[in-house]
């Protein structure tokens, strides 16, 4: 094994663009800080800018450039570049671009070790309340590295499990924009009814302040709002928190079945999660169970009616959706035709659920993995054996 810095491995470290974003396809890609926050990048998401030829060009990403959050909650956060078409990244990143002695890939699963996060820790906080750090404070991270072919072959291993990730979450993607148009064609010329004819919210709770230190190691997922709006997608597999049987029976928030659909009442309000396994939730959620309504229809009904909520939210502090604001909102249903539009959309649903779920695992064999790769435990063809069975 041989020792080197970030900086040393790079042959330049950039700050990057300050510009405004829009959805107006006005100049390149323009990537930012929250476009990272997941295991890859959603480039359909990421917004534009407009640049002139020279900034473009200064800017520009390119395929292996890695880039690392600067500031905020995500400081430390990175990626590694596959483009998608033109981009250009902002000025809350540094772009890293490694020297061809380097693996690119290999050095960005290096910034997901715990050297890198623990270095991050001490580096970004203290100076000021917001957490930061400079490319050059970056540059000075120093880590242990094997030969070019050797990082090669581990950012192979890693990378495809990476590549699955990313390839499954797109069909996950692609499956819910067909669900969303085939609902909204059966459900255009389906009359309209007060939710809370076909529907009844069944608000959060809080377990017995005894069982409180039994949530880290439950067996019971508890969903808050962060589980739903830091999820990479709407299905909830599992989240941040557990709490036994026992603090369940301790509390109004029963578990919901699968099928279930969360709904976020606080703060960041109507966002929604489907429940791919029975859940309880706190009091900023609301819960819909698939009792009146399918599994397939009520996550678009509540999908459809929280567009309207988020219009009617309000609060002193921040916007709260309550129990009176189910009141103003309505949902499309005709009994007769309910269980055939179940029948066309439940199947995409399935297949976004068995994507999130497959994910889950690739992560955590990813996660498993990266450790001991980069500290030369494991040799890559025993990795590659436990890659391939998940593959």
């Amino acid at each position: 094994m041989f020792e080197t810095t970030l900086g040393e491995a790079c042959h330049r470290v950039d700050y990057g663009f300050t510009a405004s974003s829009t959805s107006e396809k006005v100049g390149p890609r323009f990537l930012r800080i929250t476009d990272i926050e997941k295991s890859h990048v959603n480039w359909r998401a990421v917004p534009y800018c407009v640049a002139t030829n020279r900034e473009h060009e200064k800017y520009a990403l390119a395929d292996g450039d890695i880039v690392v959050a600067r500031t905020g909650a995500s400081t430390g956060r990175s990626q590694w570049i596959e483009l998608a078409e033109p981009s250009v990244f902002a000025s809350y990143l540094v772009r890293f671009r490694v020297r061809p002695e380097f693996n690119s890939r290999f050095v960005s699963y290096v910034l997901q070790t715990s050297d890198w996060l623990g270095f991050v820790d001490r580096q970004a906080h203290g100076k000021s309340a917001q957490p930061n750090m400079s490319a050059a404070s970056m540059a000075d991270f120093r880590f242990a590295h094997p030969s070019l072919p050797e990082q090669q072959a581990i950012a192979e291993v890693l990378g495809a499990l990476d590549d699955k990730i990313a390839a499954n979450t797109a069909l996950a993607a692609r499956a819910e924009e067909l669900a969303d148009l085939t609902y909204d064609s059966l459900a255009r010329a389906w009359p309209r009814v007060p939710m809370s004819h076909v529907l009844e919210p069944v608000l959060g709770g809080t377990p017995a302040r005894a069982c409180a230190g039994y949530w880290d190691d439950g067996d019971q997922l508890w969903i808050s709002a962060r589980d739903i709006t830091s999820a990479p997608s709407r299905v909830i597999v599992d989240t941040t928190e557990k709490i036994t049987s026992v603090a369940v029976s301790e509390t109004k928030a029963r578990p919901l079945p699968v099928g279930s659909v969360i709904l976020t009442a606080r703060g960041t309000v109507g966002e929604v999660g489907r429940l791919a396994r029975p859940a309880s939730f706190n009091q900023s959620c609301y819960g819909f169970r698939p009792d009146a309504l399918s599994p397939g229809l009520l996550y678009f009904s509540v999908l459809r009616a929280t567009e309207r909520a988020k219009a009617v939210a309000h609060g002193s502090v921040f916007d709260t959706i309550t129990m009176a604001t189910f009141d103003h909102l309505d949902l499309a249903w005709e009994p007769s035709r309910a269980a055939d539009a179940e029948s066309k959309i439940a199947p995409l649903l399935d297949a976004i659920t068995a994507a999130v779920e497959e994910n889950r695992t690739l992560a955590a064999t990813r996660d498993a993995l990266l450790p001991q790769l980069m500290s030369g435990k494991l040799r890559v063809r025993d990795a590659e054996a436990a890659a391939s069975a998940v593959l």
